[in-house]
C-alpha cells in the first residue's frame, strides 16, 4: 500500500513539474526594451511640440516679418517724395510688436536652428550701439551700399550684431514708447540725447538702413521657419536657396523631423527622454530663458550690473517681452500655442497622470512669474529700480527650479 502511495506521489509531482515547465515555455519573458505607456506619451509629446508649438510660432513670426518688411519698403519709397503718413508708420510699429511677440514666444526653444546658425545673437542683441549707428549714418558710402535689393545681404555680412535685428528697426520706428512722427521721415530726426545728435540725419536716410536691417531680419526668421518645417512655404525655401543658407542638419533632416525621430538612427537625440530633457533644461530650452529673464533681462539693470542692458527700450516693450518669454515656456508645457493644442498630448497631461504635484509646481511657477512681471511698473526702462523686480526675479528662479524637478522626475521615471 505504501509503495502505491509513493508511486502516486511521484506521478503527481512529475505532472506538476511538467505543467509548470509548459506554462513557463508558453509565456515569453518581458522585453526589457518594451516601451512603457508613459514613454509612448512622451514620444507623442515630442511630435506635438514640433507641430503644435514650434512650427506655428515660427510660421507666424515669418509672416509678421514679411509684412513688416513690405511696410518698411512702403515708408522708404514714400520718404523719397516726402509723402510718409502717420498711418504708414503706425502700421509698421504694430507689425514690429506682433513679430516681436512671436519671437519672444520662441525663446523657450532656441535650441536647434536658432543656436546652430547663431540667429538669436544676430537678430536680438542689445543694447543697440548708437555710437556705431551714428558713425554708419555719417557715411554716405556705407548707406548707399545698404540701398537697393541686395541691402539685406550687405547688412547681414557687414554690420555688427549690435546694429542688426529687432532693435535696429525698433530705434528707427519708435521713440519713448510711441511711433515716430511721420514728419520726421519726411524731414529730419529729432533724436539728441546722451551726447548723440541724430538731427542731421534725414528720415529717408535712416530708412535705407532700417529697410536693409529689416530684410535681414525677415530672412533670418525665414531660416528658422524653413529649418524646422520641411513643409514651410516654397517661396521662403526659395529665399534660402538663393542666399545659399543651409537649413537642414548634416543628416539632411529638418530640425522638426530630427526631434520627432528622437531615439531613432540618424537623430541627434539618442532617446525620447533625451529630447524631452533638451526641451526642458537643455541649452536654449525652457529653463534657460526663465533664468535669462530673471538674472539678465531684469537682473542686470535692476542690480546695477549693467543699467544700459535693457531690452526693447525705444518701444517700451520690455515687460511684454519678458511676459511672452514665460508664455513660450507655457506653450511648450501645455503642448502648443492657443488653437494648436491637442488635449492629453502635453507635458501638463503627462504630469497630471504620473506626478500631479510636480506638474502643478511648474504651472503655478509660470503663472506666478507672469503675474510678478506684470506687477513691475511700466515702462521697465524707467522703472528698473522698482522693488517689484526682486519678486519677479525670484519667481523666474522658481520656474527654473520647477522645470529642473520635472526633468529629473521624467529622466528617473519607470512609467
Amino acid at each position: 500500500m505504501k509503495k502505491n502511495l509513493d508511486l502516486m506521489f511521484y506521478v503527481t509531482l512529475l505532472a506538476v513539474t511538467l505543467c509548470m515547465s509548459s506554462c513557463s515555455d508558453s509565456n515569453d519573458d518581458p522585453d526589457p526594451n518594451a516601451q512603457t505607456e508613459g514613454e509612448k506619451l512622451l514620444e507623442d509629446i515630442l511630435e506635438q511640440n514640433v507641430d503644435g508649438t514650434i512650427n506655428p510660432t515660427y510660421k507666424a513670426l515669418a509672416s509678421d516679418c514679411e509684412t513688416l518688411y513690405n511696410q518698411m519698403q512702403t515708408i522708404r519709397n514714400a520718404a523719397k517724395t516726402k509723402t510718409v503718413t502717420q498711418a504708414m508708420v503706425d502700421a509698421a510699429c504694430n507689425s514690429w510688436k506682433s513679430a516681436r511677440a512671436n519671437y519672444e514666444k520662441s525663446e523657450a526653444f532656441l535650441m536647434g536652428a536658432a543656436a546652430d546658425f547663431s540667429i538669436d545673437p544676430h537678430i536680438d542683441s542689445w543694447p543697440l550701439d548708437l555710437d556705431q549707428l551714428w558713425t554708419l549714418l555719417s557715411s554716405p558710402n556705407m548707406v548707399n551700399k545698404l540701398d537697393g535689393e541686395d541691402g539685406p545681404e550687405y547688412a547681414n555680412t557687414n554690420l555688427g550684431q549690435n546694429l542688426l535685428g529687432f532693435h535696429g528697426v525698433e530705434f528707427i520706428l519708435f521713440r519713448d514708447g510711441n511711433s515716430r512722427k511721420a514728419e520726421e521721415f519726411n524731414g529730419y530726426d529729432t533724436y539728441n540725447k546722451d551726447g548723440l545728435d541724430f538731427t542731421s540725419f534725414s528720415g529717408e536716410y535712416e530708412m535705407v538702413y532700417a529697410l536693409a536691417v529689416c530684410g535681414d531680419l525677415r530672412n533670418s526668421c525665414y531660416r528658422m521657419e524653413t529649418a524646422w518645417n520641411e513643409d514651410a512655404p516654397k517661396a521662403h525655401i526659395a529665399v534660402m536657396e538663393e542666399l545659399e543658407w543651409g537649413i537642414t542638419l548634416t543628416s539632411g533632416k529638418s530640425y522638426g523631423e530630427n526631434m520627432k525621430d528622437a531615439g531613432e538612427p540618424g537623430s541627434t537625440y539618442y532617446s525620447v527622454k533625451n529630447a524631452i530633457s533638451a526641451i526642458l533644461v537643455g541649452d536654449g530650452g525652457a529653463a534657460g530663458i526663465a533664468d535669462e529673464v530673471g538674472l539678465v533681462k531684469i537682473g542686470n539693470p535692476h542690480t546695477g550690473a549693467d543699467v544700459n542692458y535693457i531690452e526693447s527700450p525705444y518701444s517700451y516693450n520690455s515687460l511684454t517681452d519678458f511676459y511672452n518669454n514665460m508664455e513660450s515656456i507655457k506653450n511648450v508645457w501645455m503642448g502648443g500655442v492657443e488653437g494648436s493644442r491637442v488635449s492629453g498630448v502635453s507635458l501638463s497631461a503627462w504630469f497630471a497622470k504620473y506626478n500631479p504635484t510636480v506638474g502643478k509646481r511648474v504651472e503655478d511657477a509660470i503663472a506666478s512669474a507672469q503675474a510678478a512681471i506684470n506687477a513691475i511698473p511700466k515702462p521697465f526702462v524707467l522703472n528698473y529700480t522698482s522693488s517689484a523686480c526682486d519678486a519677479a526675479m525670484d519667481a523666474c528662479d522658481e520656474v527654473v527650479n520647477a522645470l529642473n524637478a520635472a526633468n529629473d522626475y521624467i529622466q528617473n521615471s519607470k512609467d
